[in-house]
């Protein structure tokens, strides 16, 4: 197999999984089209070096991840894709409380939670072990569980209560 030919396999093996995983992540089609065509083009740049690890998959990912952040950062708001069978309001702030999360534990979210790739996969792809994976799925629900939490407490009983 040429050099063009090894590319091209991993461009249509993971072209859908890294697109996928960069549109869950910041929720513009734009944005995980551009994330995802920069970091093939990194890696086409790098192929010598990059070409025939077995880790090639992961560090495409975690390029478009990181250039979709990057991007994010330049952009106050972005424009939510809100699934059909899904509260608009509550994937826009899903979205919202995922980005105060630290990059890893973004990262972990991603694919782990939104991309259902095993704790394993998630691991290889983030170039680290299981149990840090675990760790940063973990303190993610903690810090989401608080950031989405819903007070369902009645207005009129928490008047009474406090008043």
């Amino acid at each position: 197999m040429t050099i063009d030919e090894e590319f091209q396999v991993l461009y249509e093996r993971e072209l859908p999984n890294v697109f996928r995983a960069v549109l869950l992540l910041c929720g513009d089609r734009r944005i995980a089209e551009d994330a995802a065509q920069e970091a093939f083009a990194r890696a086409l740049v790098r192929w010598r070096r990059l070409g025939g690890q077995p880790w090639v998959g992961g560090w495409v990912m975690t390029t478009a991840l990181n250039v979709a952040r990057r991007q994010l950062r330049r952009r106050p708001t972005p424009e939510p894709v809100p699934a059909p069978d899904r509260d608009p309001e509550s994937l826009m702030d899903a979205r919202a409380a995922i980005r105060t999360l630290p990059p890893r534990q973004q990262e972990a979210v991603a694919l782990h939670y939104l991309l259902d790739l095993p704790v394993a996969d998630t691991a290889t792809v983030m170039g680290c072990d299981e149990g840090t994976v675990k760790t940063h799925l973990s303190r993610a629900r903690s810090a989401l569980r608080t950031a989405l939490a819903i007070d369902d407490e009645p207005t009129d009983q928490r008047s009474k209560r406090h008043g």
